[in-house]
């Protein structure tokens, strides 16, 4: 065990970056603050830092022949405490080889690891040339907040565009994929969009509500408009790219009958598809997925009033834009019928990354490196990350965070007893320092 590792990280988690809209909160955040500038010291000397919205940070070290911008991100923020600790989720301790605490996965310790490579990479002198190397940690991501967005309009402002961007999303699971019982490091490619639509139906006639017919009830309308789409098939399950890629990597490895099934995966897959349709976490992962999330109408203080207008809020996230749009067609064929207007109120749209690049099999070389008889594969997101901000200023993608789990501590993530096998703190210093060296010789 690195005593050292664990001490700065422990420090790090006993901050409760917790992140409230009000602010109330901003003393444990410049505590977290001061923690970083006291155990990184070379990073705050030789680094230039930026703050962007509340509290969102961004390292930034110029290399003096750089040839291109890379960026690491983990935030820094973390969810609350949830009811079944064993243990002061902000007070961390290790108990059977593990250390407990909040953060300890989603994602201070990314972060340390990110941290720490460089701050020893700066220590052994080892220049960094040919490369402008970042390392942005937002604040309020838990939250969906302002921090990276702020951070990609100052990028827009200077015309500073990425070359690879390697965020949090996927770790290194055993026992993920059919067939193979082995550990897989899943890098995710892409992850679904979001976008959101406010859906709005009014009274056709003006006039006291006494005097209108009865058949012209836009709550009524919008309740059918609601049932009609939920009901009616707008998207339909495939395969993309990304997901067969998941499985394809894994063949050689499968046991039979899944090797077979998977190696004629185009043959196999209509019942595939039907088994994965049946399984929540699977099914988002071969569709477009449709649900209004808000429903208004009428004035709650005068129920006699009746309503004058119906709006709800429609969320579609999606894998490929075309299929959006697609279904957008079929979705504004219904709302015509019941009177339905539909305007898009966000679009927050994810390009997916090339898994078949120089720069993903330069991450499967160094994970290759640093974990042994592990299957490095990309996959699909179906979460969020600050990393979809940066998809109009970044030619690669990745969502990785270099973390051994177990079924437990998965499910520990925005639960109970969070915690990290303390061997794997190392093994996170370690990826990082490799991969950033290995970034800067590959020009």
């Amino acid at each position: 065990m690195n005593e050292i590792y664990v001490n700065k990280l422990i420090k790090m988690i006993n901050s409760r970056t917790v992140f409230k809209i009000e602010g109330s909160n901003a003393e444990e955040y410049k505590k977290f603050n001061e923690v970083l500038s006291e155990n990184f010291p070379l990073l705050h000397q030789k680094a230039n830092k930026l703050i962007f919205g509340s509290g969102c940070i961004v390292y930034e070290l110029k290399g003096k022949n750089a040839k291109r911008n890379i960026m690491l991100m983990s935030h820094h923020d973390v969810v609350d405490k949830t009811d079944g600790w064993v243990t002061d989720p902000f007070n961390a301790v290790i108990k059977d080889g593990y250390l407990y605490g909040r953060g300890t996965i989603d994602t201070k310790t990314p972060l340390f690891g990110e941290l720490q490579a460089i701050e020893e990479i700066l220590n052994e002198d080892t220049l960094l040339d040919n490369i402008n190397l970042y390392i942005g940690s937002s604040n309020n991501e838990e939250v969906s907040g302002d921090g990276m967005v702020e951070a990609v309009k100052y990028f827009k402002k200077h015309n500073i565009h990425f070359d690879i961007i390697l965020d949090e999303g996927g770790a290194i699971m055993q026992g993920m994929i059919p067939g193979y019982n082995g550990k897989s490091a899943m890098v995710a490619v892409h992850e679904k969009s979001r976008h959101i639509y406010e859906c709005v139906t009014t009274r056709k006639t003006k006039g006291h509500g006494g005097l209108v017919s009865d058949d012209d009830s836009p709550l009524e309308r919008m309740s059918e408009f609601i049932n009609r789409v939920n009901h009616t098939k707008i998207y339909k399950n495939k395969f993309y790219p990304e997901v067969k890629a998941t499985f394809s990597s894994h063949v050689p490895y499968m046991k039979y009958p899944m090797k077979l099934v998977f190696k004629y995966l185009d043959v196999f897959s209509p019942i595939v598809k039907k088994i994965m349709a049946n399984m929540p976490a699977a099914k988002a992962m071969l569709n477009t997925s449709v649900i209004f999330t808000t429903f208004n109408a009428g004035d709650e203080n005068n129920p006699q009033i009746r309503a004058k207008d119906a709006r709800c809020h429609m969320f579609i996230r999606c894998i490929r834009e075309e299929d959006l749009e697609e279904g957008l067609l079929k979705i504004k064929e219904i709302a015509k019928k019941y009177d339905v207007e539909i305007n898009l109120v966000e679009r927050d749209y994810c390009r997916p990354t090339d898994f078949n690049s120089d720069e993903f099999r330069l991450i499967k070389k160094v994970l290759n490196k640093n974990f042994k008889d592990i299957v490095v594969a990309p996959f699909l997101l179906t979460a969020g990350t600050d990393a979809r901000r940066f998809s109009d200023i970044a030619d690669n993608i990745f969502r990785f965070a270099p973390i051994d789990l177990n079924n437990e501590q998965f499910k520990s993530i925005h639960g109970d007893n969070e915690c990290i096998k303390v061997e794997n703190i190392e093994e996170c210093v370690r990826f990082y320092k490799d991969y950033i060296i290995a970034l800067n010789k590959e020009v």
